[in-house]
């Protein structure tokens, strides 16, 4: 329930109704209101969601595959592939690839020999539906391992050691969505991996010059940034969280 109280738009409707009971005190509605506007700009835009979400995206920028290290294993992490329905029961859905596309590509060029997909479920374990995507890609199955208990990005990281850890494999690329990428190397670094982040499924990049009226356009608030803003705040309250409880 607390939860609620870390979204924008539940900041927004807060000062929008703290302003509405206000209304007798003129100065003091206004400027409540005013900062709910300026709430919605900010998270509700594209410019201001990307700006956010440059902020995480930006501490480990794309590279080119061939600009990867070699190591010992390659680790994708789990959080794209929905519960199968009857009509995909043995294949899972996974949405979007990105994350598995990117563990194949380098799995192609040669920068491991090992590809550890790591993701558990409520109901349905993601791994085995990412490693039939990537036998249907053409990876050997000798060279997929799973792990299939993780619920939580702190436990990608210590299940995954413990895999590994038992072949001598400390030196690992790991695969996640970049927004999602500081959070995990720091909690896989401080379960004891030596880390090469290779992030994928970036949603943003530096645009091209607009004129004026696109880049109007690009204050007026949408759901989808807002949601997108959503996820960014998440992410850095995660890892604070993270930090503060010693995990990363």
């Amino acid at each position: 329930m607390a939860e609620i109280f870390f979204h924008p738009l539940s900041w927004t409707v807060l000062l929008l109704a703290a302003g509405i009971l206000a209304w007798k005190r003129f100065r003091v509605s206004r400027w409540l209101s005013a900062a709910a506007l300026f709430l919605l700009l900010v998270f509700g835009s594209e410019f201001g969601s990307r700006t956010l979400l440059r902020s995480l995206e930006g501490l480990y920028p794309d590279i080119p595959i061939e600009a990867f290290p070699r190591a010992q294993a390659i680790v994708v992490l789990g959080g794209t592939v929905h519960v199968p329905t009857a009509q995909h029961r043995n294949t899972g859905v996974i949405d979007p690839s990105d994350r598995i596309l990117h563990a194949l590509r380098l799995y192609r060029a040669g920068k491991a020999p090992l590809v550890l997909c790591s993701g558990g479920g409520e109901e349905t374990s993601e791994s085995p539906a990412m490693s039939r995507l990537l036998q249907e890609w053409g990876v050997p199955p000798e060279a997929i391992l799973l792990e299939e208990q993780s619920l939580t990005t702190r436990e990608n990281a210590l299940f995954s050691y413990s895999l590994l850890n038992s072949r001598g494999i400390r030196h690992i690329l790991l695969v996640t969505s970049a927004i999602h990428m500081p959070r995990a190397a720091a909690v896989f670094r401080k379960a004891g991996f030596e880390v090469t982040p290779a992030p994928a499924d970036f949603r943003t990049g530096w645009g091209q010059r607009r004129g004026f009226f696109i880049w109007l356009s690009g204050w007026v608030p949408d759901a989808g940034y807002l949601q997108r803003s959503d996820k960014v705040l998440r992410e850095w309250i995660g890892l604070l969280v993270y930090r503060l409880r010693g995990w990363a």
